[in-house]
């Protein structure tokens, strides 16, 4: 008797009898059994509950469709939904079996007439089954889309793909990609359907002039401004999260005076030291207020006073660059002052390669200017103060715009939005940094604002408990609170006497 394994196609979960007749009637004793279940004509699940049977069975479609439609390619929707669509069906389409569907516990496989499979459709396995081409993916999902069972994504979601295409690999491919259709489109009798793709692609690349662009982000290519849509919506998620907090509103401790420029003081030596240009506080403290720059070390001392001329002059302390392209220019400008003792960071100019924090990949270079523009207009929306302050921290942070000097910048535009109100500035001390970067990961990672939001509100609660006016006074006070350390395993940040 041969056993199941030898026939090829079944798994661990699904059975097939095939023509072999010892085999169907081993399936069959065993169904009687209770092992298997009948699922279709010759074909059996292992046994188990109404869910257990549909899970099954959804895990196992592709195995399943080629082999109850050979030769089928799995197509239009499914092509671009990664097979098995939220709904619970699968489009395939084939020559001559078309017009109907085949029902399975948990899946349904609709069936299109359609070419068989063409150069460039991917053969999956030895299931039977083929995935369309990209090129063919995207005439298929052209046209009129159903109100009911949908079998096409439609115009819009083939938009949205070509700007993702543009974006990701550049004008080279997406022509590329247009030439391949070209050329596929009348085998696939499509060829009203490739007008459609070839006119996008022109408005994408300005090359057409007739027609519209259907999504914004295909509006935002075409004007050169692309941007990052999961930023977006990780922005907008936070904007959200910010609209209905409830923060507090803490008048600035050190508006004038000596107050303002030890304020500035620490402030500048925290946000350098956490980004790796590590000095004692009193070196810092000369190299601020004495000029004494460090012997041999000339550019990390002017990255302390950088950020703290930065923190102390009017224009850049207490506004906000204005939004869209304006607060792109703002921040360049804040940038090349901040790091012009340093031209290997590329002062002022955005990056042109790609930036990673561990394994985050920041905003592409292709995509920084259209998403910095689209943030800072969505940080209107935001109310102002610490709210505002909080999603400025994290636009600039999470989009990473210059090679060198985000963090810095990020915390800058942060606590320029709140001296622009008159409220406490906010330093990260050494200590708490890892917290902080924790904070903003789960919210670039897990789409979670709460942590960041708590955490720049502690950080100003704790900035506002200390008197900025006598320098050795507040040095030590923040020494005894354990700022200075690194180890948050070994030290707790602790709230001022």
């Amino acid at each position: 008797m041969p056993s199941l394994a030898s026939s090829g196609q079944s798994t661990a979960e699904v059975y097939f009898a095939d023509k072999d007749a010892a085999l169907a009637r081993q399936l069959q004793r065993r169904a009687q059994a209770g092992e298997l279940q009948r699922i279709a004509p010759g074909i059996y699940a292992l046994s188990g509950s109404e869910e257990d049977i549909r899970s099954r069975v959804r895990r196992n479609w592709q195995p399943l469709a080629g082999h109850l439609v050979p030769g089928a390619v799995v197509s239009h929707i499914s092509a671009i939904a990664r097979g098995l669509t939220h709904e619970g069906y699968v489009t395939l389409s084939h020559p001559t079996r078309f017009n109907r569907t085949i029902k399975l516990p948990g899946v349904d496989f609709v069936l299109l007439k359609g070419a068989p499979p063409q150069p460039g459709d991917l053969p999956l396995g030895t299931t039977g089954l083929y995935w369309s081409s990209r090129q063919r993916a995207l005439l298929e999902n052209l046209g009129r889309v159903s109100t009911a069972r949908a079998t096409r994504a439609g115009k819009a979601f083939v938009e949205e793909r070509l700007v993702d295409i543009l974006n990701a690999s550049g004008e080279v491919v997406l022509n590329q990609v247009r030439d391949a259709a070209r050329a596929l489109a009348p085998v696939l009798g499509m060829e009203k359907a490739f007008d459609d793709l070839n006119g996008t692609i022109g408005l994408l690349l300005n090359t057409h002039k007739k027609g519209r662009l259907r999504t914004r982000q295909g509006k935002l290519v075409a004007r050169g401004t692309p941007e990052d849509s999961e930023r977006m919506a990780r922005f907008e998620l936070l904007a959200t999260a910010l609209r209905s907090a409830v923060l507090p509103t803490i008048s600035d401790v050190a508006p004038g005076g000596d107050a303002k420029v030890h304020f500035a003081l620490i402030e500048s030596y925290f946000s350098n030291y956490v980004e790796g240009t590590k000095f004692s506080i009193e070196e810092a403290e000369g190299i601020v207020l004495r000029n004494a720059i460090i012997p041999g070390r000339p550019k990390d001392s002017h990255d302390v006073l950088g950020v703290f001329n930065q923190a102390m002059r009017a224009g850049t302390r207490d506004s906000v660059p204005p939004p869209d392209a304006a607060f792109v220019a703002g921040l360049q400008e804040r940038h090349r002052t901040m790091l012009e003792r340093r031209p290997e960071a590329n002062p002022g100019e955005l990056k042109t390669d790609p930036n990673f924090a561990g394994t985050i990949e920041f905003v592409l270079p292709a995509l920084v200017r259209g998403t910095l523009q689209e943030g800072s207009k969505l940080a209107l929306s935001v109310p102002e103060g610490l709210a505002r302050a909080i999603y400025y921290a994290f636009l600039v942070s999470e989009i990473h715009p210059f090679d060198d000097g985000n963090g810095r910048l990020s915390r800058l535009i942060m606590n320029a939005e709140l001296s622009r109100l008159g409220l406490c500035r906010i330093i990260i001390p050494t200590l708490f940094h890892p917290q902080y970067v924790d904070c903003q990961r789960a919210l670039t990672r897990a789409n979670e604002p709460d942590g960041f939001i708590k955490a720049l509100t502690f950080a100003v609660q704790w900035c506002a408990g200390f008197s900025y006016t006598d320098l050795p006074s507040l040095i030590a006070s923040l020494k005894n609170t354990n700022a200075f350390e690194e180890s948050p395993v070994q030290y707790k940040l602790l709230a001022s006497a």
